[in-house]
């Protein structure tokens, strides 16, 4: 069979059933139906594929591309220029890359300044030293902390927060701690025991881990009342839910369930649902969501119950005084 330059073929301008890229994959020459380069965007982007070539026409000739260089280029083609899109694709496709295997911690944040998300997904990972934490038992270690969303924040608050930035958590938690010392929700969130002593003891060791410069001040709607004789949107029958809430500055904050289910299944009222009005995107990935362990939420279930996050993923309600892992979110820039 005589050879042929690739230029010379002829123009192919729409895809049509049974139209396929060729690719030169480490098991050899292989085809890629079209409609399969969108539905695997994902598993171009994953380790497995980062030595998978693909072979492309150019005006000086055939060239080969590696699959994660192809991956971005996509992404241009898919939504040109406009950066919101970029975010948002970004955000759509859960990855687990570690990204500090790859790029020291402050390039992470120089790429991200610069708009450039090439190399970002919601679900990476960045590890941190993190200095250990008394009160929570928490010993120090080198952390993993997940990308929960690109932007994830942007707009919210009574002074939004702008600017490009992560929404973080650790992927793990960072040691554990009760809501209160006794099986009471008073005080509500704002009022806790957890808001009050623990999460500022965290706040502490992610200034450490991340660099107090880069850890952003949000603000955040927290429930500061709850009046035990009302009836609990989280249950037939049950007694206790929040009654009010007002605007806090925050480093760190346990999350609400609408941030991590899209729902609020046991949330005493519509004040538990201060905080973004939307899942965080890498929440949709259960590796992300279904660690093996209980952690707290900052949602009042009723008089004598906050909501967490079960092992399973699974929504629930527990005492207040019973000891949970401590996972909150918070944001870098």
């Amino acid at each position: 069979m005589d050879s042929i330059r690739t230029s010379e073929l002829p123009a192919h301008d729409k895809f049509v059933e049974g139209d396929s890229f060729l690719v030169d994959a480490t098991a050899g020459t292989r085809r890629l139906p079209h409609e399969k380069l969108y539905d695997g965007y994902a598993e171009l982007l994953s380790l497995a594929a980062q030595g998978d070539e693909f072979i492309i026409s150019t005006t000086a000739g055939p060239r080969k591309m590696k699959a994660s260089v192809l991956a971005p280029e996509l992404v241009k083609v898919f939504c040109g220029d406009d950066f919101h899109t970029q975010v948002a694709i970004h955000n759509s496709i859960i990855r687990h890359k570690i990204l500090t295997d790859y790029y020291e911690y402050a390039e992470i944040l120089t790429k991200l300044a610069n708009n450039d998300i090439s190399d970002i997904f919601a679900g990476d990972i960045i590890e941190r030293d993190t200095p250990a934490i008394s009160v929570t038992k928490y010993t120090a270690q080198k952390a993993k902390y997940v990308i929960l969303e690109i932007n994830g924040l942007e707009g919210y608050g009574d002074t939004p927060t702008t600017g490009n930035h992560l929404v973080m958590a650790p992927l793990d938690g960072l040691g554990d701690a009760y809501m209160n010392a006794t099986n009471t929700t008073a005080d509500a969130y704002a009022g806790s025991y957890m808001h009050k002593t623990v999460i500022p003891a965290v706040v502490n060791a992610l200034e450490s881990a991340f660099g107090s410069t880069h850890l952003v001040t949000t603000r955040e709607l927290l429930t500061t009342t709850m009046v035990p004789t009302y009836a609990s949107g989280a249950g037939a029958n049950w007694q206790g839910c929040s009654t009010s809430w007002a605007w806090y500055d925050c480093r760190a904050r346990l999350m609400t369930e609408l941030e991590v289910y899209g729902a609020c299944p046991f949330s005493s009222s519509g004040y538990d649902l201060g905080g973004v009005a939307h899942q965080f995107a890498a929440f949709r990935d259960p590796w992300v969501m279904c660690r093996r362990f209980t952690w707290w939420l900052s949602v009042v279930s009723s008089a004598t119950t906050f909501g967490p996050v079960t092992g399973s993923g699974a929504p629930a309600y527990t005492h207040a005084s019973n000891v949970h892992r401590v996972r909150p979110r918070f944001v870098i820039r």
